[in-house]
Order: C-alpha cells, then sequence, then structure tokens
C-alpha cells in the first residue's frame, strides 16, 4: 500500500509528546512505522506543517496540500495516512472531527504510530469517540494557552522581556546557569536610541511624519533638515518592512510609552476565529503598566511636547474636516480626487496618491492639486526617484476624454457582434445536453441537503460550509451554461432591440462620466480593467506622466443581457 505523512508542531507547550518535539522526527517516526507494515511512503505526499498552531486551519500550507489531494470522485494518491496522533491533525474539537471524516470518506485509512491504532469512522459510537479525542486535543490547547499567557504576564510584571523586539532597545538573554536561559531583558541600544531622541525633537520641533520619514531615507530635498537634526547620516531603519522609514513607522514611535520608560503588555490578546488566527485589542483597564525608568529613552518634557502636539493634530483634524473620512465611495466613504485608489507608480509599483495647496501671491491664491507617487511623497527620492507631478484636472481630462472617445455607436456594433458570434462558438462547442446538465444539479442539490440536514442540530463545521459553497457555484455555472445552450438564436427585431438598449446604457455612462467625483470613480472602475499607470516623462520641459490602462467596454452591457455578453476573456483590450 502506498502512503502518505501529515506532520505538524506548534510554537507551545501543548506537545508534551517526545515524538512530537519535531516535524522531522514525526516524519522518521512514520517512515519506520509504515516499513514494519510493508507499506511503501511516496515522498510526494509528505505534508509538514512547521511552528504552526493546533487551532490554525486556514493559514497551514501542509494542511491544505494534503485536502486539495483529496479527490472528489475515483480513487485517492494513497491508500494511508500516517500521523503520530489525532492531534497532529489539528486542536480544535468541531473541525478537527470534520476534516478527519472528509480523509475517512474519501478512502484514506488513517493510522497513529504512537498507538498503533487505526482511526475509524463507520458508525456513530466510533464518530464519538473520534469528537472527544478532538475535544482532549482543544482542551489540552486551551491550557496551554492559558499557561502560556501566565508566564508572559509573570515576566512583564518582573519588567522582563514577555516578547517582540522595539527599535530602540536590544533582547539581551540572561542564563540562570551556563547554557541554561532564564528570560530576557531589555537594554537600551545608545546608537538606535540617539535617533530615536532626534526623530522627537525634530517632529516637537513642527515637521510632520512623512517629512521625518523623507529627511531619515536622505531625500536630497531636505538636505537642511538631515545635517540639522541628524548630522548629515541617514540611520539604519528598523528591521521589519521594506528596508526604509515609513511615516507610519513614525507615528507608532511617537505613541510608544516605551521611550517614556512605560512597559505596556496585554494590549492585545490572541484569538481564533473561523478557524484562523486574529488579535483581539483589550481595554485599556485590561492592559499591564510597569514603570521602568530605567530604560527610559526620552526625558518628559520633550515626551510632552510631543504628545501634546499630537493631541493637537487630531483635533485640528477632526474640526478641519468635519469629521469626514476621506475615502472609496463603494464602502461608504468619500473620495475628494477622481483617480485616487486607482492609479500605480510606473517606476516603484506603489500607488499614487493626491496632494497639494494653496499658491500664489496673498490674495490671489488659488487652489492647485496634482497626482504623483505616493512613495515618492512620502519617503523620499531615495525610495522611488519618480518625483514628477501630474495636474489633476490634466490627468482627469484626459482621462475621461478618452473613456468618451470610444463610447460611440461603432464601439456598440462591434461588442454586440462579436458577443453573438461567441455565443454560437460557445454553444457548438458544449457538448452536453440540457437534460445531462440538469441531472447533475437536481444531484448536487441534493448532496447540500443531505449537508445542511447532517448539520441542523449544531454549528457546521468550515469543511461542510466549504463543501456546500462549492456545490452552490458549481450548480450556479451549471444554470449559466444551460442559459447559453437553450438561449434561441435572436432575431433580426431582437438584435436592432438589444442594440439600442446597449445604446441607451452607453450614454447613460457618459453622463455618469461627466458627474460628480464619487458617481464618475464608480463608473471608471467599470470601465477601467486593472489600474491605471503613470509613468513619469519629460514633455516640452516640464515633468510629468503618460497614462497607460486597458478598457473594458463588456461593463456597459445592460443586466439583462448580462449572460449572453459576458463570457470569459469576451472584454477587449483597447489602448489608451
Amino acid at each position: 500500500m502506498t502512503c502518505a505523512i501529515y506532520s505538524r508542531k506548534s510554537n507551545d507547550d501543548s506537545d508534551k509528546q517526545v515524538d512530537n518535539k519535531s516535524v522531522t522526527r514525526q516524519v522518521e517516526h512514520a517512515k519506520a512505522f509504515a516499513s514494519k507494515h510493508g507499506w511503501t511512503v511516496d515522498d510526494d505526499h509528505v505534508y509538514v506543517d512547521d511552528n504552526v498552531s493546533g487551532a490554525e486551519y486556514e493559514n497551514r500550507p501542509g494542511l491544505a496540500r494534503l485536502m486539495a489531494a483529496l479527490p472528489k470522485r475515483g480513487k485517492p494518491p494513497f491508500d494511508v495516512l500516517i500521523m503520530s496522533e489525532s492531534s497532529r491533525l489539528g486542536r480544535h474539537m468541531t473541525r478537527n472531527a470534520a476534516f478527519m471524516v472528509s480523509i475517512l470518506e474519501s478512502g484514506v485509512r488513517v493510522w497513529y504510530y504512537l498507538t498503533g491504532e487505526k482511526e475509524k469512522a463507520d458508525t456513530p459510537e466510533q464518530k464519538i469517540v473520534l469528537t472527544l479525542r478532538s475535544y482532549a486535543s482543544e482542551v489540552e490547547r486551551l491550557k496551554a494557552g492559558q499557561r502560556s499567557r501566565d508566564a508572559l504576564e509573570r515576566r512583564a510584571k518582573a519588567g522582563h522581556n514577555a516578547g517582540g523586539v522595539v527599535f530602540g532597545y536590544d533582547n539581551v538573554r540572561v542564563e540562570s546557569a551556563p547554557g541554561v536561559k532564564s528570560h530576557t531583558v531589555y537594554r537600551i541600544n545608545e546608537e538606535q536610541a540617539d535617533t530615536i531622541r532626534r526623530i522627537f525633537r525634530m517632529y516637537a520641533d513642527g515637521y510632520g511624519h512623512v517629512t521625518v520619514a523623507r529627511t531619515l531615507n536622505g531625500d536630497p530635498a531636505y538636505a537642511d533638515q538631515s545635517n540639522r537634526y541628524f548630522a548629515g547620516a541617514c540611520p539604519t531603519p528598523p528591521r521589519n518592512g521594506t528596508g526604509s522609514w515609513a511615516p507610519s513607522s513614525i507615528r507608532k514611535m511617537l505613541y510608544n510609552e516605551r521611550y517614556a520608560g512605560v512597559i505596556s503588555w496585554g494590549r492585545k490578546k490572541k484569538a481564533y476565529r473561523k478557524g484562523t488566527r486574529v488579535r483581539l485589542r483589550q481595554n485599556d483597564e485590561d492592559v499591564l503598566r510597569i514603570a521602568r525608568p530605567d530604560l527610559r529613552i526620552i526625558d518628559e518634557k520633550l515626551w510632552n511636547a510631543v504628545q501634546t502636539r499630537l493631541a493637537a493634530v487630531r483635533r485640528t483634524y477632526v474640526r478641519d474636516t468635519d469629521g469626514r473620512l476621506w475615502g472609496r465611495p463603494g464602502t461608504g466613504i468619500e473620495s475628494r480626487y477622481l483617480l485616487s485608489g486607482m492609479g500605480t507608480c510606473g517606476c516603484c509599483g506603489h500607488n499614487i496618491s493626491a496632494s497639494g495647496g494653496r499658491s500664489g501671491s496673498p490674495g490671489r491664491r488659488t487652489a492647485v492639486y496634482y497626482y504623483r507617487c505616493g512613495y515618492n511623497a512620502t519617503r523620499g527620492r531615495t525610495i522611488c526617484a519618480n518625483d514628477h507631478r501630474t495636474r489633476l484636472e490634466e490627468a482627469d481630462s484626459k482621462v475621461i476624454g478618452f473613456m468618451g472617445s470610444f463610447l460611440t455607436s461603432e464601439a456598440v456594433d462591434w461588442t454586440i457582434d462579436r458577443t453573438l458570434r461567441q455565443l454560437a462558438e460557445r454553444q457548438r462547442a458544449d457538448v452536453e445536453s440540457p437534460k445531462q446538465i440538469e441531472t447533475e444539479q437536481r444531484k448536487e442539490r441534493r448532496q447540500i441537503e443531505r449537508l445542511v440536514a447532517a448539520v441542523a442540530e449544531g454549528r457546521p463545521p468550515e469543511a461542510v460550509m466549504a463543501k456546500i459553497r462549492a456545490l452552490e457555484l458549481s450548480i450556479a455555472e451549471k444554470e449559466q451554461r444551460l442559459k447559453v445552450i437553450t438561449l434561441p438564436t435572436p432575431s433580426t427585431r431582437d438584435i436592432r432591440a438589444l442594440r439600442d438598449a446597449f445604446r441607451e446604457r452607453l450614454s447613460r455612462f457618459r453622463e455618469l462620466l461627466y458627474a460628480d467625483v464619487p458617481v464618475a470613480r464608480q463608473a471608471l472602475r467599470k470601465l477601467v480593467d486593472g489600474r491605471i499607470e503613470f509613468v513619469p516623462v519629460e514633455r516640452d520641459g516640464a515633468r510629468t506622466h503618460d497614462l497607460r490602462w486597458n478598457v473594458r467596454i463588456g461593463a456597459l452591457v445592460a443586466p439583462g443581457y448580462q449572460s449572453v455578453a459576458s463570457p470569459r476573456g469576451f472584454e477587449p483590450r483597447l489602448p489608451p
């Protein structure tokens, strides 16, 4: 018989079995177990998840590959799955049982090498035993989590490192005996601490997060600030991230009370929702704060000055914008700029942002806004050299003007003619009869009814819900195929009516493009395929952008004709 192996190891202390201390050891023991029984292990089906919690089911590559290898129909690629024990599959009662049943129902037998037992789920009694095993595993996981959190809380109360790395400090290992770790303590990293003090001073002097980040990244436009606050040097950024200083990192540092000699712990708590890990924010009264004046980097006067300015900025922002947030209209949040969130930089690939303000002499100031690379704007030209700018009205008029140029009667005729040809091709290519498709749909609906009945008495496992969703998608896809196959050949009168309806919808889109910004943005999202690329160019001595994008005119099809005119690959790609 052909065997597969699944091994998993978490990073907590819930794995007490010696044989579970490493995934490599689990694989070796599983191979020895297979050899003892005269079975052959297929190395292509050795699945490993290292350092993954037993409560994690979504972000587990090894388990995902294992489940994907099991066919919906037919013989699986292996006969036996070997694990050390059932908790290797997971430590969640309902999800673990659901995954195990899916494996067994595919025709694969499951064996545990620690006990030499074979998993069974043929009778209600055996399924109860399977569920109880998963229950015991979940209880042990929860207890392990409680032990871990209790140990971390004791370390935090003692002022020791309870996990993580913070810019400005080194983590120093303390040993109770040679080679035996006792705990980890913080120690100020003087080089990084000096950078932090300079950042705080620069912000207290009135500079914003963006200016500080661009200065730290060595932007030549901020050479004076670099010389004044950082002696012309470019300090090494924190280890995590893109390798450059970001305004968001600066802001986070300015709020970090550890630099004021206070260690906070327990602000977030690990939990699992829908089979994956999340971090829940705790109430302020549940956060543990420990005074450590010896770890203070920012003196009280500078700390208070920065916090006062941060509070003032927050108040000013709310007052100036009347409490409104700017963003995408599709989520109920407003946006003032037509192309916000739709453009990408032609150099670094990051977002194009809109910025600007009023310019001109006093009394004659006018608002001037433009699009530019967001990374260049916030992190400087050393991170992205694209410092070109394009006036908002220039870019907006170019996009809308081009869109209007192809929304013509000729585009209507071309689209309808091509759609009718593709419809005829699809009808000829589909070899299955409507009766066959309807029979398959009835089978899938019966499967859904059985699955729903099976979970009616309790909360359905995620694997069962995923199966139901897959069947529903399959039924919907067959419904579309039936519509195409059974659609009669349109008459000349029908085609004429379609062209008239298409032209009417086209004129409506033209009106939307010239309407107010939120409505125009929604229309553009229907017409632009992907995002608009802003490529820096010099034209007549001015540094501006060429705009490049793809267009899909399938968005103009009326809802009543959607099933006819939207086969995949239908949308033409027109050059700008």
